[in-house]
């Protein structure tokens, strides 16, 4: 098990037996920024091991703490800051001296958005949570938990839940609810969701679902207007997935086979925060020789766990895949019987027009020496020419190889120097180490140049350097974000529904909705979308006051819910009104949710609250009837060659997990190196993108932080957004136990504090033209100067005033509405200043 240890206000998931020194490479400016060094040697020392987290007796028995919710009343949310409380709801916390209580233990799983999906288990002493830790029935190397499941045991509790189902009493945006009987609620619910059907139309009703959520066929079976485009964690997979054939956005392989690689390159990735549990592995392949490079604007925590750390300007990360494929292709660092026989770098292309050359057949064309004529690209062999230009019926053609030469004329080694502020021959060394030091992992963040209109340029930019060097579809190799797959793992079905019930799409991306007309009337959100899923909320305010209806179901009310008409409470992981409260597929095994409490207050679990929803349209005879029923469904027909029979009774027997065969195997997607594209091939040039001038990779500039950008001399300063290992998206803000190790801030140098007469822990005021917020800020050293830093998914309850999101950029470049995924939320490429409050 991965322990955490504190670091003075940090927190390093670092394995007993790490000790590593960090070697700064040559700074941003040739030093090293803010008033004092940052310190080379991060070498893990051991600090007190976290024991079990305050006592596992934390409280009230649920008995107890049941009784006074009768005496709850009408509850308000006073304007942006207020939410729902539960202040006379819940005694303060005292030790329960009963030792005869009764205890008993069940078994769940916790979080799959941070990508751990960590089985746990669970003591509960006379109907209460009380002690959290690693299902030990799991494979090895699976068992574990995070500072965020242990602080379940509060979390569960937090004051901050909602209790009962709430109307909004006053204006929208009012936040002023008052609690109402759940039949009020569903009452509310079908009036309003059926008037949206007679006036518009089923397509009328958008239901924007969190990743988390386990509510499974209500959108199809409402038949929602539904799109696929939802603009984050989406950029780089833009520029990735052409490559192979829109079947896959990155080719990653299991974590443990990391131990394999000889050179890892992480950009704009913190994985060893964002992904705690996964961070073992990390370590591990180090302590095995694995060379670690972290190439971020900031010092981050996976920066000072590696051997380098080199800083890149803000939004660049194209211009240095570029840089190092110049210096690769100047070198000839590249493997050419690779990209003859597995890329398309061979495949013939106009020099007049761009398009490829295809046969009657359609097949796409390669040159043939012998014949001096094209032949399809099937017939390759080892005479087939990678580069060079040829004349064809009246037409020159080129390989797309040597069109891509010709292209980085203009992207060189020393330009990329220009622009990522990282000196050449840095760029020149770490290519060489990528190329030839091999096999290589590129390990992309969706944190940081993913969130960027140009995020797709460098996707595109990354996969060639893959298809150049052959680092991928081996083991020790990997591209993307290493959260996006690498596991063997079966499909669990969907229950089934009759075949009409399936959503209706809508073109409009999510979050244009409030920009354009379109035919949403009715907003449902689970989880709180509204402040995820958007920039510029004050615009987005401004179009949740047109719709019909808005309803909000979440376990705690954040910062979108004082928008809503009506609000519903869902309970936590680990409540259930049956035995058996869900199952999952994942990370090499089957795990079984059973109930581990009872929902409190009034709340209800998904697969419940959904039951209840769909009843209450008259549409819940299409429905499994108990949690028990669907689970059981979806154990008997899984179809996959990895998995032998499996119920729910073999899953009891084993605290609540299978695993799969092969699980101790690391996976490798594409072995074959027959990629899932049309040809089989990594597809590098992109004819669909011709007319944007991105057939091949070219770099632009992110529109806002530009380094000529108009609004950098009233704004100078680059607002980013990080994710942090005390948050999954928006939850755990609200973990009083976390909140004693970090609290929402803005992060900012020391020299730019100074310069604007701050001091640690002002108040101050970040503002542009599209809006403002305000909140403290904290000084550090880690953050690049000319940025400031917040985490993402902060709590409009949490900040002095305003939301982090009211400032940030909403553009949407032409480009992005013909990608895979839809155009990016460029939150990243946001210009701002600030000022104290």
């Amino acid at each position: 098990m991965t322990t955490c240890y504190l670091d003075c206000h940090r927190i390093w998931p670092i394995p007993c037996n790490v000790r590593r020194t960090i070697l700064l490479s040559p700074h941003w400016g040739n030093k090293v920024w803010g008033s004092r060094a940052l310190s080379a040697n991060r070498s893990g020392q051991r600090g007190e091991e976290m024991g079990e987290v305050a006592s596992s007796r934390v409280g009230l028995t649920r008995r107890s703490f049941l009784k006074t919710a009768g005496a709850a009343g009408a509850l308000g949310l006073a304007g942006a800051a207020g939410m729902t409380s539960s202040s006379n709801w819940l005694a303060p916390a005292e030790a329960n001296a009963d030792e005869g209580a009764e205890e008993r233990v069940a078994y769940t799983y916790h979080q799959k958005h941070c990508r751990g999906n960590c089985m746990l288990k669970c003591t509960v002493r006379d109907g209460r949570l009380c002690k959290i830790e690693p299902n030990m029935a799991a494979a090895k190397g699976f068992q574990s938990v995070c500072l965020k499941g242990l602080s379940e045991i509060q979390h569960v509790y937090s004051a901050d839940r909602i209790q009962s189902p709430m109307k909004r009493v006053g204006e929208r945006g009012s936040g002023e609810f008052v609690a109402i009987s759940w039949d009020e609620a569903l009452d509310i619910f079908s009036e309003n969701v059926k008037s949206c059907w007679d006036k518009y139309g089923k397509s009328s009703v958008y239901l924007a679902a969190a990743t988390e959520s386990e509510i499974s066929n209500m959108r199809n079976i409402m038949q929602c207007g539904y799109t696929s485009y939802h603009g984050i964690d989406i950029g780089i997979s833009n520029g990735l997935a052409p490559m192979f054939g829109f079947k896959a956005s990155s080719a990653v392989n299991d974590i443990r086979d990391w131990k394999n690689c000889k050179t890892f390159i992480a950009i704009s990735l913190n994985f060893i925060e964002t992904s705690l549990t996964h961070s073992r592995h990390y370590f591990n392949a180090m302590e095995a020789g694995m060379h670690t490079i972290v190439i971020d604007p900031h010092y981050s925590s996976m920066a000072s766990k590696s051997d380098e750390w080199i800083p890149i300007e803000p939004g660049t990360d194209g211009a240095f895949y570029l840089g190092m494929a110049s210096s690769i292709i100047d070198n000839e660092w590249y493997d050419k019987a690779f990209m003859r026989d597995h890329t398309t770098f061979p495949f013939l292309v106009s020099t007049v027009d761009g398009t490829m050359l295809e046969s009657p057949e359609g097949d796409f064309m390669v040159w043939d020496p012998t014949t001096s004529a094209p032949k399809s690209y099937t017939e390759t062999n080892d005479q087939t020419p990678l580069e060079g230009e040829f004349d064809y019926e009246g037409v020159t053609y080129a390989t797309a190889f040597t069109l891509f030469k010709e292209g980085q004329k203009t992207q060189s080694v020393e330009w990329a120097a220009d622009v990522t502020k990282i000196p050449a021959s840095e760029i020149e060394r770490i290519a060489k180490m990528y190329a030839l030091d091999t096999p290589s992992v590129l390990a992309i963040g969706q944190g940081g140049c993913d969130k960027y209109n140009n995020s797709d340029i460098a996707g595109h930019a990354a996969g060639i350097l893959a298809a150049l060097t052959g680092n991928i579809g081996k083991s020790g190799t990997g591209l993307g974000y290493p959260g996006n797959g690498g596991y063997a793992s079966a499909t669990l079905p969907s229950w089934p529904l009759k075949p009409e019930m399936k959503t209706s799409s809508f073109k409009t991306p999510v979050y244009e909705l409030p920009y354009v007309e379109n035919d949403i009337r009715c907003y449902i959100t689970l989880g709180d979308q509204i402040m995820q899923h958007f920039a510029d909320l004050n615009k987005v305010y401004e179009w949740l006051m047109t719709l019909d209806f808005v309803c909000y179901i979440d376990i705690h009310a954040i910062s979108g819910s004082q928008y809503a008409d009506l609000i519903l409470p869902i309970s936590s992981r680990f409540e259930s009104e049956t035995e058996i409260g869900g199952v999952q597929a994942v990370r090499d095994h089957i795990m079984l949710r059973e109930k581990v409490i009872e929902p409190l207050f009034e709340s209800k679990s998904e697969y419940e609250l959904e039951r209840m929803l769909m009843d209450s349209l008259g549409l819940g005879d299409v429905m499994h009837k108990t949690t028990e029923e669907l689970v059981s469904y979806q154990l008997a027909n899984i179809k996959s060659p990895l998995v032998d029979q499996v119920t729910i009774e073999s899953l009891q027997a084993n605290q609540g997990v299978m695993t799969v065969k092969n699980a101790d195997t690391p996976y490798c997607p594409m072995k074959s190196l027959k990629f899932p594209s049309p040809t089989g091939r990594l597809e590098v040039y992109y004819d669909k993108y011709l007319k944007f001038n991105q057939a091949l990779p070219v770099f632009e500039y992110p529109e806002e932080t530009a380094p000529d950008s108009d609004v950098r001399a009233k704004y100078p300063l680059q607002y980013a957004q990080s994710r942090t290992r005390f948050h999954i998206h928006d939850q755990f803000c609200d973990s009083t136990w976390i909140q004693e190790l970090y609290k929402t801030c803005v992060e900012m140098n020391p020299v730019d504090m100074k310069s604007r007469g701050l001091s640690d822990k002002d108040d101050i005021v970040v503002y542009n033209d599209r809006g403002e917020f305000s909140c403290p800020v904290r000084s550090n050293e880690s953050i690049r100067p000319g940025s400031i830093r917040i985490m993402e998914g902060e709590w409009t309850k949490f900040m002095k005033s305003g939301n982090y999101q009211n400032v940030t950029n909403p553009t949407i470049i032409p480009r992005g509405r013909v990608m895979a995924y839809g155009p990016v939320i460029p939150y990243n490429d946001t210009l701002v200043e600030v000022k104290k409050a």
